[in-house]
């Protein structure tokens, strides 16, 4: 097999909507084009510093009288998912951050716009589904997190003049009833002739 440069993939949100949160147990889709269902909601833009994976293992080494190496037992395993959520004015993104419970959102009407009352007790959102889709050129990829929960641990919030108020998010990815953490799907976009 030759390389080829169409193999070198960037990470670009697909336009229109890139990171979805639904309720857990919502239908999962099963492919990188599979119409997401009316579960899923759009969390608005993120920020430019995109989407981050990292997986982290930690092992037990077992050695033999003598002092070799005999055996490695994995101890832990932690899949997380960061990103920082920008559109402030998004019930939604409220929803996600503080949790369904803790946020109302009222209506826009001919006196007032949209409102978002929080009442934040501390309590850590619900586990969710998410789906994460990124597009370059003709290139789609997919990312869905099954059981997922929102466990930031170090929020900091900077209200000023030169940046937009903005929400980090670390998810911490379980494993479904399948044993997965995620599933990924994409398509390179070449066709055949």
């Amino acid at each position: 097999m030759t390389t080829t440069s169409r193999n070198v993939v960037a990470g670009r949100p697909k336009p229109n909507g890139a990171i979805f949160r639904a309720p857990l147990a919502t239908a999962l889709p099963t492919s990188e084009s599979t119409a997401l269902g009316a579960g899923f909601i759009s969390q608005g833009y993120a920020h430019e510093d995109g989407l981050e994976r990292s997986i982290s293992k930690a092992y037990e080494t077992i050695r033999a009288w003598g002092g070799d190496e005999v055996k490695r037992s994995r101890t832990e395993l932690t899949v997380e998912l960061t990103f920082t959520l920008i559109e402030a004015a998004n019930g939604e993104v409220a929803k996600t951050i503080w949790g369904e419970d803790a946020v109302t959102v009222t209506p826009a009407t001919s006196s007032a716009g949209t409102k978002i009352a929080v009442a934040y007790q501390g309590e850590d959102p619900d586990d969710s589904v998410w789906v994460f889709d990124l597009k370059d050129g003709n290139h789609v990829r997919r990312i869905v997190a099954p059981v997922a929960q929102v466990v930031t641990e170090d929020f900091t919030q900077t209200f000023s003049d030169s940046d937009v108020i903005a929400y980090p998010v670390t998810l911490s990815l379980r494993a479904d009833e399948a044993g997965n953490y995620f599933y990924e799907y994409s398509d390179d976009g070449v066709t055949t002739a």
